[in-house]
């Protein structure tokens, strides 16, 4: 098939696209959003019902999220050479089975195997790694907006409210089965009707055929030795870096600048409401200067944000600067996908994905437990939000080199 190699050219959407991208959002929001929207307010039923204490009770999510991150980089192979409506399917079917393994268990051990063999793989096959690369292979126009229209956290906003009165009318073990059933009659038949991919519309990797895979894909080790793959997704974990790391511990971060708890929580709902705003207005922006520009921009604007908070603002500012680093940090998703289909091609996106959430493992744990460590030591948040402020200064040169060199090669026309 041939290929346009010219800057900024984009061929029309399949009209499949837009089905393909609801696919993509419901399983990306149910997947996510009810795991992690229902946790925390489920913690004290488990702690009843399991009898455990609080602390076994919360190794859970962690479960979740480690297990999701190492088998991240897998997931993304295995993308790129099964199919993804089987995957999607098969997360899908580890959605349920959690669940339903949560509303009938009695046993702490099942409890954490919900969590950490059937939650963290279904994660990455059916609520990251999976739904965004649907949405890639299928978007050539708006691909950035369409992410993040795909990852608006719809779902995890109202599950707690939800599940909070919920709670007070019927049992944990109800919940839990409710939430499965809706997952398997959402979930099931919507994976069953994903199409792997637009016919003959895949942009491949920019070099030549000889150093691609036979799906015109970079191979795993051949992303790695690119610096631009490393620029573009250490640009973006700057940004979830500081999302989460300021999610966790924004708290007694607040009430060390002397605000009360009950302010200090409000500023936490701040940064998550206006979050959402910004997986649409960064993927916007995407579009239009590119994923890895976007990603400088967001460095930028971080590093200024970050430097405003070691001035102890007034709590009106520190609203306003709070939910303006939550809006940056919804857009890191939607401007990663961008960044890396522009510069590796739509083939190697899942592959690049599931590294770059490997890769921001480490990172993400050493600032939240180096920044409670600084805090324990000094007294102080503010070491923690220099290095995180410095980090940003460093993503913007990161960014802007990700924009550099040739972008993937798009098909020239899109069959009938």
């Amino acid at each position: 098939m041939a290929y346009d190699t010219g800057p900024g050219t984009e061929v029309p959407n399949h009209p499949l696209a837009v089905r393909m991208g609801v696919i993509a959002g419901v399983s990306h929001n149910v997947v996510i959003g009810t795991v992690m929207g229902s946790f925390g307010l489920m913690l004290a039923s488990v702690e009843q019902r399991l009898g455990v204490s609080a602390e076994q009770a919360a190794a859970g999510i962690p479960l979740v999220l480690v297990g999701s991150s190492v088998l991240a980089p897998f997931v993304g192979v295995l993308i790129a050479k099964v199919s993804l409506r089987l995957l999607l399917l098969i997360g899908a079917l580890l959605t349920v089975a959690g669940y339903l393994t949560l509303a009938w268990t009695q046993s702490y051990a099942l409890y954490l195997l919900a969590y950490g063999l059937f939650f963290g793989p279904a994660m990455s096959l059916a609520g990251s790694i999976g739904p965004a690369t649907l949405v890639t292979r299928w978007f050539h126009r708006n691909r950035g907006l369409a992410l993040g229209i795909v990852h608006l956290p719809v779902v995890i906003a109202v599950v707690p409210w939800t599940l909070e009165r919920a709670l007070s009318v019927v049992s944990a073990s109800t919940i839990y089965l409710t939430i499965g059933v809706a997952a398997a009659v959402l979930l099931l038949p919507l994976a069953l009707l994903a199409v792997d991919h637009p016919p003959g519309q895949e942009s491949v990797a920019p070099a030549s055929t000889e150093k691609r895979t036979a799906d015109g894909s970079l191979s795993v080790a051949q992303l790695l030795s690119r610096p631009r793959f490393w620029a573009i997704s250490l640009a973006a974990v700057a940004s979830m870096t500081s999302s989460v790391a300021l999610g966790s511990l924004l708290v007694p971060m607040g009430m060390s600048w002397g605000f009360t708890r009950p302010e200090a929580a409000l500023l936490q709902s701040i940064m998550s409401l206006v979050g959402i705003a910004g997986s649409v207005l960064f993927g916007w922006v995407a579009d239009k200067l590119g994923g890895a520009r976007a990603l400088a921009l967001i460095g930028f604007d971080c590093a200024v944000l970050w430097a405003i908070l070691l001035q102890h603002p007034p709590f009106w500012l520190a609203a306003v600067v709070i939910g303006l680093i939550g809006m940056h940090g919804a857009g890191a998703i939607p401007t990663l996908g961008r960044g890396l289909t522009d510069a590796f091609g739509q083939a190697s996106y899942s592959r690049g994905f599931g590294l770059n959430t490997l890769i921001g493992l480490p990172f993400i744990a050493v600032a939240v437990v180096g920044s409670a460590r600084i805090h324990s030591v000094t007294g102080s948040y503010d070491g923690a939000i220099v290095a995180v402020s410095g980090f940003f200064v460093l993503a913007i040169a990161l960014g802007l080199y990700g924009a550099s060199g040739p972008k993937a090669q798009e098909p020239l026309a899109v069959p009938a």
